[in-house]
């Protein structure tokens, strides 16, 4: 038995909900309860609807630590400071003042886009590269790369393009999705960095970035879509 899969059951105990009835109002299904039983982990998106709604850090459903719970005051804040303990590769990524060869060449096939979309902002328009191989997204901890890079402050000029277009890329899945630029027209959102990515229109330099973890933080609640499908286009 898996950490998270004692500690989920535990939750439901306290809480007097049976498990599979508590994933299925999550919109988790029955086949990926299955998966947990049998010692799958969920992904990000499912363990991030989790802890919100027991309203516990997502780290603790992972960590053998039993810690009493402090009930989260700020639940937005606190799961991003979670999901920040998870990867050491997020931490040195938020560090970092480039991105390595190696984690552009695992982000790019995850994502389906080609290296020169991903270095240079002047491609506007993101059409997926190939037919996407579903197989590597079996590896969950690049949603922590990406998300990792999209919160960087980013401090050379390449590491803005990569989080320029890698934000491209999910306003294209968004938009497939029903949410074009008109239903993004919200105050959460800046909407001066919103037209740069959208027309490459310049800004002014305190508004040419892109997305960060606020940002698509918002934009998982707002849509109901998970990080995979913002950055993939699938379920």
């Amino acid at each position: 038995m898996t950490v998270f899969w004692r500690k989920y059951n535990e939750l439901c105990d306290e809480h007097g909900l049976k498990p599979r009835a508590l994933a299925t109002e999550l919109g988790i299904s029955a086949a990926t309860v299955t998966k947990w039983v049998n010692d799958g982990m969920p992904n990000l998106d499912m363990i991030t609807r989790i802890a919100e709604y027991f309203d516990v850090p997502i780290d603790y459903l992972i960590n053998e630590d039993d810690t009493p719970i402090i009930p989260q005051a700020n639940k937005k804040r606190s799961v991003f400071k979670s999901v920040s303990s998870l990867s050491q590769r997020w931490v040195s990524l938020r560090r970092g003042s480039e991105i390595s060869l190696e984690t552009q060449l695992k982000i790019i096939p995850y994502v389906n886009c080609t290296v020169q979309f991903l270095n240079n902002d002047k491609y506007i328009e993101y059409v997926p590269d190939t037919a996407h191989d579903t197989e590597h997204l079996k590896d969950a901890e690049t949603i922590f790369d990406i998300l990792g890079i999209l919160d960087h402050c980013a401090d050379t000029e390449s590491y803005r393009i990569v989080q320029v277009q890698l934000s491209r890329i999910v306003l294209y899945h968004l938009k497939e999705k029903g949410f074009d630029r008109e239903a993004l027209r919200t105050e959460h959102l800046d909407q001066e960095k919103m037209e740069y990515l959208y027309t490459g229109k310049d800004s002014g330099k305190t508004h040419n970035y892109g997305l960060n973890f606020s940002d698509m933080d918002f934009l998982r609640e707002f849509t109901g879509l998970s990080y995979q499908v913002m950055f993939t286009g699938i379920e």
